[in-house]
């Protein structure tokens, strides 16, 4: 069993889950520290104008889009079962 009790299922659902709630968790700080979400960047490459994100949004992003993809993909104990 895992640190407090928990166990993650498997390694993808253990990182997407860490992903999400530390996002979750850096917004906050940020927004209890500092009066709102401070870590923004902007960039510039050869005169295009990328997106303005924060790290702790891109984090929680992409621990729902691990979550989606384990949630879609097939399952290999289901799979092996003969129907």
């Amino acid at each position: 069993m895992g640190a407090g009790g928990f166990c993650a299922i498997n390694p993808l659902i253990a990182v997407a889950l860490g992903l999400i709630i530390g996002g979750a968790l850096g917004n906050a700080i940020d927004r209890v520290v500092l009066g709102g979400v401070a870590d923004f960047f902007h960039f510039h490459v050869a005169g295009w104008s990328w997106y303005v994100f924060n790290i702790a949004d891109v984090a929680i992003v992409a621990g729902v889009v691990g979550l989606l993809y384990d949630s879609l993909r097939p399952n290999r104990k289901d799979a092996a079962k003969p129907s």
